[in-house]
């Protein structure tokens, strides 16, 4: 998750932005979340819960998960630890095929940066690290076409519905925009400008852009505290939510810092939302606190926070978690766990979990587990 662990690390920010058609940005009044207040996780409970187990197959074993997509009854992962590759199961973890085009030829690319979902084309869009293309795949991981683009953008997310495209640009990389949104390929608004100190970031900003409805997007970019809202109707741009990482320092004080890698170690701080996931009850977002990060489920009913690692662990066992990475079509939130610290996997806390489980011949403790589960909470 961390690509360089170094650099300024910043605690908050709510930009000035510019659009280009000239639509003005809304700065709602918002009280900040403080980010270390964690509500009990007794007053959550899971209210349905799956676990799907993969299957081997025949071009390499899963090594790391990056990114999930559920779409049409296939699970779709991102591997970046294993041959940059896109590994395609069915809804129940049987393999079907996989993405690996390794190469300079037409349609192969060297490294993998990201794969999404464009719902209304319903293909799959490869986004590599090294050529300015887009890759074009069905569900089934069948190659259909490549596209050159000519704009300067290095995608952090993308969100694309047939011809109109929400996007985040990694400004550490060009000192671009943050946010970008193209309507008939044509750019209608570029915003939150380049900041150093809060886009210069060690941070990887996967999976910060989350659709609320037809019309509604929550975003994030960089190092800033905020999670935006783009409305698609009003090409207008508001906050939803501010967070305080109730920070030991100021940003001045610790860009001033003599050590600051050293600093941020010692002190513990928390930093970055991303991992950005919603239903219609809470919205999952992951923050980092040396040496790993940390899932956070916000509840929209009550602006409570709780910890999603503790929470797993008081509903369903003692067990490793990688975080919430993706959103089933059901509006499930999907996990990835791991073997707890003892190389076990403990269901013991769900009996219905613990059941599948144990249905699962030689599970071994390298393996990868997506966990699908909805919550509900107690006043």
């Amino acid at each position: 998750m961390i690509n360089r662990f170094y650099y300024i690390l910043v605690f908050f920010s709510l930009s000035l932005t510019y659009s280009c058609n000239q639509k003005s940005t809304e700065v709602e009044p918002s009280h900040p979340i403080k980010i270390q207040s964690i509500a009990p996780v007794e007053n959550l409970s899971i209210k349905s819960a799956r676990i799907v187990r993969f299957s081997k197959n025949t071009f390499a074993p899963v090594g790391s998960i990056y990114k999930v997509l559920a779409i049409k009854k296939r699970i779709i992962l991102v591997d970046k630890t294993i041959g940059n590759s896109v590994l395609i199961f069915d809804e129940k973890g049987k393999y079907l095929n996989h993405i690996y085009r390794i190469g300079e030829g037409p349609g192969e690319y060297k490294n993998l940066e990201n794969i999404y979902y464009d719902e209304k084309k319903d293909l799959l869009i490869l986004i590599p690290m090294d050529y300015r293309k887009k890759y074009f795949f069905d569900l089934d991981g069948n190659f259909i076409k490549e596209e050159k683009y000519n704009e300067n953008i290095k995608y952090l997310d993308l969100l694309s519905s047939g011809d109109f495209e929400i996007l985040i640009n990694n400004g550490s990389l060009n000192a671009e925009d943050g946010l970008k949104v193209y309507e008939n390929q044509e750019l209608v608004v570029s915003s939150i400008p380049f900041v150093d100190y809060l886009d210069m970031t060690p941070l990887d900003g996967r999976n910060v852009i989350s659709k609320i409805n037809k019309d509604n997007f929550n975003f994030t970019v960089g190092n800033r505290d905020t999670i935006f809202r783009y409305n698609a109707k009003s090409r207008k741009i508001s906050v939803d939510y501010i967070f305080d990482f109730e920070a030991p320092i100021s940003k001045i004080d610790y860009g001033n810092h003599p050590r600051p890698l050293e600093y941020f170690v010692e002190s513990q701080m928390f930093i970055g939302i991303f991992d950005i996931f919603q239903n219609k009850n809470f919205l999952s977002f992951t923050t980092f606190k040396y040496p790993r990060i940390k899932g956070r489920l916000l509840s929209k009913s009550t602006n409570k926070i709780y910890d999603t690692e503790e929470f797993v662990r008081n509903e369903i066992g003692d067990l490793g978690f990688d975080g919430v990475l993706g959103l089933g079509q059901n509006g499930e939130f999907i996990a990835v766990l791991k073997a707890g610290e003892n190389g076990n996997w403990d269901f013991s806390k769900n009996k219905s979990l613990e059941a599948a489980a144990n249905q699962m011949e030689d599970l071994e403790p390298e393996e990868f587990l997506l966990l699908f589960f909805k919550i509900e909470e107690f006043s």
